[in-house]
């Protein structure tokens, strides 16, 4: 059975995985130097995808929905120079009311205890919006890990009102061991992708 299963952080990264996390601060630029600009998820078209192994023969796949998430951008540049994001974990859904019950209650997420994972970018590196690296912590069921995202620039649009729109996805894979879930390995795989697909426009507010 798929109970008491789950991929953990399946959850789911920032991508992954929060307590809410904060945009970096940077210097004020000097005089007449172009400013950084900071984006905030539209949490509506963002979402933390997981996909893990049931009986090592078939894959679960699932979302966390993605709450708040800020890039912060230099200048003319699409590839951002820091980003952090926060999951609502209360909200995993796999398709499977039993499955989820199981993920939320003390065998698994303990969202109770644990209601959010978070991801907060510590460098992002590489020359290319089409493939750059961001490292940084993510904390999962209260446990903090470094972790590596594979990320790419997914492009930009301007909707009715006006308003720029840019998107990211964000890949990693963890061991949902190394989070303290560490249930039924033989059922479970222990192997999460978790992959975040962010869609953003410019901050408004702190």
């Amino acid at each position: 059975m798929f109970d008491r299963m789950t991929s953990p952080l399946l959850l789911a990264l920032a991508v992954l995985s929060t307590g809410t996390v904060r945009a970096a601060r940077h210097p004020s630029p000097a005089r007449g130097a172009a400013a950084d600009t900071v984006w905030a998820a539209d949490t509506g078209h963002s979402s933390a995808e997981f996909d893990v192994t049931h009986f090592g023969i078939s894959h679960v796949k699932g979302t966390i929905p993605i709450v708040s998430a800020r890039a912060t951008l230099p200048a003319g540049a699409h590839r951002p120079s820091s980003i952090e994001a926060t999951l609502d974990v209360r909200r995993i859904d796999s398709h499977n009311t039993r499955r989820d019950n199981d993920l939320r209650s003390d065998h698994w997420f303990d969202v109770a205890k644990y209601p959010t994972i978070t991801f907060a970018s510590t460098s992002v590196s590489g020359t290319s919006d089409s493939a750059f690296t961001i490292a940084g912590n993510l904390t999962v069921h209260g446990v903090t890990k470094p972790v590596t995202l594979a990320a790419s620039f997914s492009g930009r649009a301007t909707d009715q009102r006006g308003v720029a729109h840019i998107a990211y996805t964000a890949t990693t894979t963890i061991d949902r061991r190394d989070f303290g879930l560490t249930g039924n390995p033989s059922v479970v795989g222990t192997s999460i992708t978790i992959t975040l697909s962010i869609e953003a426009e410019p901050a408004t507010g702190p």
